[in-house]
Formats: structure tokens, C-alpha cells, sequence
């Protein structure tokens, strides 16, 4: 009798084996078998990516994606480097650095454009400040982040404005809550902030001076492994479809959205109430204006010596 129950549990186990075996390989077509991992930033810009992975939307397309949060952009670069992510959420101006270092990742789609009805991006003033134009920004303390995108964009309001940026004092102070917190107090005179913060410091006293909403760029992209897309070129073309469907379901439910952007984007609870997710591109590339731009100002500040061919920055078909 134990010999029968015996043989019947190897008989079982064999069939659950076999269940289980078809169960982890026989896919539906199109199902990608390897999954992706995506590095991504607590940041606004970052709301199509965990929009598509928690309403279902790659996973509808075929895509095993895992998005991986890290606190700086330093961590993030640090774990695309040592080979732990596969792709990645960033500045148009660090993906060209990161691209120019030997990364082998391609642009994939524009994650965020600036938008003349909405800012991304703003120069605050601190509380009181007696600056009521751009000029008046000469010789005054600005708080950024050097060589990174934070700079970039002030150099280019500057711009717009008239103001040569080699006439302003610009304070090296990486980390975007500490310069709130000196802005605030009145330690700098202004400080380029990102949403929510610009919004945040606003309702803590501060003014924004100058903004991003005309400067008509390409600010922040995804960009994925070569190898990721060439092993199977139908997973980009997945990959753009679930995104493309994720910027259209943030349009048509901005309010909806909150609650992701409080839990994934560090939307602070006190600006919940009224604010409101910006209106995202349709997935597609960086144009060549924008590219050039970027690379221009990489070489004025010596941070690239001469330019990379478009083609070897982003990732067409």
C-alpha cells in the first residue's frame, strides 16, 4: 500500500512539474520572457512610467517591466553602470555624457518637453526679495547643481531673459532640498528649483522670477540598453505603445493621478489638493535642434569635446 502511495506521489509531483514548466515558458505571443528594469528618479517627470506599470499597461503589451527608484541621479547612474538596470530615466544632458563614457543605451522616447501652458522647471526668488526683474539678477547668488541639467537650464532662461550668465554668482549646492531650505531662509538669492518643490517654495514665500515654459526643449528622456532592444525588436515598438497609452490615460484622468504622484513622485501632501499632472508628450525622440543645443553647451563648458552623431544617441526604428 505505501508503494502505491508512493508511486502516486511521484506520478503527482511529475505532473506539477510539468504544469509548472509550461506554466513559466509557454507564453502568449509576443511575451517577453526577460524582464526590464528601469532606473528611475522620485520626480514628476516620471508618471507615464509608473502609470503603465500599476494600471497594467506593459504587462498588456507583452513587458515584464520593474522600475527601480533611487534618490539621486549618482545611484542611479552607479547601478546602470555596474550593469544592474537595463534602462533608465534621465536629463537629456547626462543620457548624451553617459552615451559619450561607452554606456550602451539609445534614447527611446522624450519623457518630458517643456510646455508653454505649464513649467517644469522655474527660478525662485527668496522671500522678500527686492529683484523684480531678470537684470537685477547681476552679481546676485543663484543655487544649482553644476555641469547637470539644473545649470543647463538656468544658462538658458539667462538667455532668453538677456542676462549673460557670467555676470550672475552661481552656488554649487547639490542637493535640491538644502538649496530650498537656503533659499528660503535667505541664505541665496534664488535657486532653480524643480515641480513640486518651485510650487512648494512658492507657497512658503517665495517668487518665480523666471520659468521654462518658452524655452522649447527636450528636458528628460528614456533611454534603453542596445541589447535589450536588438535581441527582440518588436519589445521597443511594445514598449512605445504601452507608454504612448499611459500619457493618454494621465490626460484623460489628471485627477486620478494624484495619489501616484504623492507615493512614487514625492508630491508633497500640502500641494495634493491643487495640483495637477502636466500634460506629457506623445512617445517620440528628442529632435535634432534639441540634441544640438545640448551638445553645444556640453562643449562650451568642456564637459565634451566634440559631438556624437545623432544616430549613435538615439534609437529610430
Amino acid at each position: 500500500m505505501a508503494r502505491t502511495v508512493n508511486k502516486n506521489c511521484v506520478r503527482m509531483l511529475r505532473f506539477l512539474g510539468v504544469f509548472l514548466w509550461l506554466g513559466l515558458w509557454v507564453s502568449p505571443p509576443g511575451w517577453s520572457a526577460e524582464g526590464i528594469r528601469i532606473g528611475v528618479l522620485p520626480v514628476v517627470d516620471t508618471l507615464p512610467l509608473w502609470v503603465a506599470k500599476e494600471r497594467g499597461l506593459f504587462e498588456a503589451n507583452g513587458l515584464d517591466v520593474e522600475l527601480v527608484s533611487f534618490d539621486s541621479a549618482l545611484e542611479r547612474d552607479a547601478a546602470l553602470q555596474a550593469g544592474k538596470l537595463e534602462g533608465y530615466f534621465g536629463d537629456l544632458l547626462n543620457t548624451v555624457l553617459l552615451i559619450r563614457s561607452g554606456q550602451p543605451i539609445r534614447i527611446v522616447t522624450t519623457a518630458y518637453h517643456t510646455d508653454a501652458g505649464r513649467r517644469m522647471f522655474g527660478l525662485a526668488l527668496a522671500p522678500g526679495s527686492d529683484i523684480d526683474r531678470p537684470d537685477r539678477l547681476v552679481h546676485r547668488t543663484i543655487g544649482i547643481s553644476r555641469a547637470t541639467v539644473i545649470e543647463f537650464l538656468l544658462d538658458q532662461m539667462l538667455a532668453a531673459a538677456g542676462v549673460p550668465s557670467n555676470q550672475i554668482e552661481k552656488q554649487d549646492i547639490k542637493k535640491i532640498p538644502i538649496r530650498m531650505q537656503l533659499l528660503l531662509s535667505g541664505q541665496i538669492a534664488a535657486a532653480l528649483l524643480p515641480e513640486p518643490l518651485l510650487s512648494l517654495a512658492e507657497s512658503k514665500g517665495a517668487r518665480v522670477l523666471l520659468d521654462d515654459r518658452r524655452l522649447d526643449l527636450t528636458e528628460t528622456v528614456i533611454a534603453l540598453k542596445k541589447n535589450w532592444i536588438e535581441t527582440d525588436p518588436g519589445r521597443l515598438a511594445r514598449f512605445r505603445t504601452a507608454y504612448a497609452k499611459s500619457v493618454e490615460t494621465i490626460r484623460q484622468e489628471p485627477e486620478a493621478m494624484i495619489d501616484i504622484l504623492v507615493r512614487r513622485c514625492r508630491l508633497p501632501s500640502e500641494l495634493s489638493a491643487a495640483f495637477r499632472p502636466p500634460v506629457f508628450p506623445a512617445s517620440g525622440l528628442p529632435t535634432s535642434r534639441d540634441i544640438e543645443l545640448v551638445q553645444k553647451w556640453l562643449m562650451k563648458n568642456r564637459m565634451l569635446d566634440t559631438p556624437l552623431n545623432e544616430r549613435d544617441l538615439v534609437f529610430a526604428q
